[in-house]
């Protein structure tokens, strides 16, 4: 009988132990991945990113724009501008196609490489220069000990891969799913004002079909981008504050986008129906992101 027990003891020993063990592991994967997206953070915001110290990720991602920029198209390190309006970053971690008109790019590690090694035009200019972008954030103290906390087995970290992978751990933290409209699907029916529901079901309505196209994407569920003439279909997720509009940036505001569909379709909407439109997309808005200092400009706020 007390061998029994002392063979219930120590199997109840070793599962207190394994628990442990994994509760440490846990532990320290998690401040590992903080470390990393903290000095991905530090990375996204500094332009000695770029070969001649002019951009970084950050010109063409701003977080009071939903990490868009408010061009018609970005320009480059060489002042020249991309072919496509900068697509917001909010939620990039649910998406499985990263850009605007190539849908085979499957990944955050395929889409990195276009703007550290595109060359026409030049975005951040790392073709050529690697070595001596890297060697800036080697020679800087407070990165040293960014890497290192981020690499702590590397015994030298500083290179274009780790530079890579902490701006896309990074990103994955710019997660926003609290819009109003977020809020009244779970319920909160207060949430939005009756003109803004008219300009919801407006947008669902045969009349329009708009939902034929835009749908609305849930948190946590990966994003499958529809494709229209080569071209991504975007979220409406922050429309309000992501203008101008299309892939090219053509269109400056709104209205403009209702004139384009109007003379594409002839869609026949009156003022009354635009404003119930534009309640609707203003409920569309979550910028509670930005109350987390830490998806912030780290030389802005520590």
């Amino acid at each position: 009988m007390q061998q029994k027990q002392r063979i219930i003891g120590l199997i109840i020993a070793a599962v207190c132990v394994g628990l442990f063990l994994i509760h440490e592991e846990s532990a320290a994967k998690q401040n590992l991945e903080k470390a990393r997206a903290n000095l991905g953070r530090h990375l996204f915001y500094d332009t000695r990113l770029s070969y001649n110290l002019t951009k970084s990720c950050v010109s063409c991602h701003d977080p009071y724009l939903a990490f868009t920029d408010g061009y018609r198209t970005s320009s480059g390190a060489d002042g020249y501008n991309v072919k496509h309006n900068a697509l917001s970053l909010l939620n990039v971690k649910y998406r499985t196609k990263y850009t605007w008109a190539n849908p085979a790019v499957v990944s955050l590690q395929m889409q990195i490489q276009f703007p550290f090694f595109n060359e026409h035009p030049t975005e951040l200019g790392w073709k050529g220069q690697e070595q001596l972008i890297v060697n800036r954030f080697a020679a800087d103290a407070n990165y040293r000990q960014l890497f290192k906390l981020a690499y702590p087995n590397q015994k030298n970290p500083f290179n274009t891969h780790n530079i890579q992978e902490a701006i896309i751990a990074f990103e994955e933290q710019l997660v926003a799913y609290n819009a109003p409209y977020d809020q009244y699907l779970k319920g909160n029916l207060q949430v939005m004002n009756q003109q803004a529901i008219a300009g919801l079901k407006l947008f669902g309505s045969n009349k329009l079909g708009c939902m034929k196209c835009h749908v609305w994407e849930q948190p946590f569920e990966t994003n499958v981008a529809n494709f229209s003439s080569g071209i991504r279909i975007p979220s409406l997720r922050n429309v309000m504050i992501t203008a101008p509009y299309m892939h090219d940036g053509s269109l400056e505001n709104i209205f403009a986008v209702f004139q384009h569909y109007e003379k594409k379709y002839s869609l026949n909407l009156n003022k009354k129906e635009q404003q119930e439109l534009i309640a609707f997309f203003n409920a569309l808005t979550d910028t509670s992101y930005l109350s987390n200092k830490e998806l912030l400009n780290p030389f802005q706020y520590q």
